[in-house]
């Protein structure tokens, strides 16, 4: 089984689709912090893409555990959020800054509620949390779907600049601590480091994961940001090239 969070009108082969709104007509109407209708370790793929920061911190730790509650181990979560470290990046620079803050608190709240941001992430505070939940084997990701995953905007310049950052991971162990144990940790301390209050938890001095997947991290961020404008570069190309053919059909 294969689950598609957060649907909306998307309508991925292969994947059955769930929504909290009935209105979408998903296949599971369902609060992706709540799945417990779903059996652990019973699906083998999972997309959450952009939904993770419409809800607000910890409560999208809890979701996350229960994500990685029902997939079983070796299978495979496809993460998507804004990049905040990305637009941060170009508020601070000022490229393109009224763009870059609505994606960061989600200009739809203007329609629906259920639309707003709640909270934000960079790639190394996915990495720590899913890290936390026994999950490995970090991956960038896209797919057909032509959904926020594949997103970006145009700073002052006119350049395409890619503002999702898209985390596949696989599960490979239990969670370091079980997510309700912690909960209320992370709800005393919202504001402190998830790796503080995870190794003050288990009463570690120093933090309790394992080092980090890349040896360097700000080389392998500008490589990951260089490998991202690339794709989107492709990507724009392959559009331009569709719509001529197109014209000449």
């Amino acid at each position: 089984m294969k689950l598609y969070l957060g649907s909306r009108d998307y309508r991925p082969e292969g994947f059955l689709r769930v929504d909290i709104d009935p209105i979408h007509a998903p296949d599971i109407v369902a609060d992706v912090t709540d799945l417990s209708g779903i059996a652990s370790e019973s699906v083998e793929e999972i997309c959450a893409s952009h939904i993770l920061e419409h809800l607000p911190w910890p409560t999208a730790y809890k979701a996350l555990g229960e994500w990685a509650r029902i997939l079983r181990v070796g299978g495979l979560l496809r993460l998507a959020v804004p990049d905040l470290g990305a637009l941060g990046a170009m508020v601070a620079s000022g490229r393109n800054p009224w763009a870059a803050a609505g994606l960061i608190f989600g200009l739809g709240r203007l329609s629906n509620p259920l639309e707003a941001h709640q909270y934000g992430y960079t790639r190394r505070m996915l990495i720590d949390v899913l890290g936390a939940l026994g999950f490995r084997a970090f991956d960038w990701w896209k797919h057909d779907v032509p959904d926020a995953s594949n997103g970006w905007i145009h700073d002052e310049a006119g350049e395409r600049i890619a503002i999702s950052l898209n985390i596949a991971a696989k599960k490979h162990t239990a969670p370091v601590v079980p997510p309700a144990e912690l909960m209320p940790d992370l709800l005393a301390e919202p504001m402190a480091p998830f790796d503080r209050v995870l190794a003050t938890h288990l009463g570690c001095q120093t933090e309790p994961l394992e080092p980090a997947t890349e040896a360097e991290p700000l080389l392998t961020q500008r490589l990951h940001f260089a490998l991202i404008d690339a794709r989107m570069r492709i990507l724009f190309l392959e559009d331009e090239l569709r719509a001529i053919r197109e014209e000449r059909a």
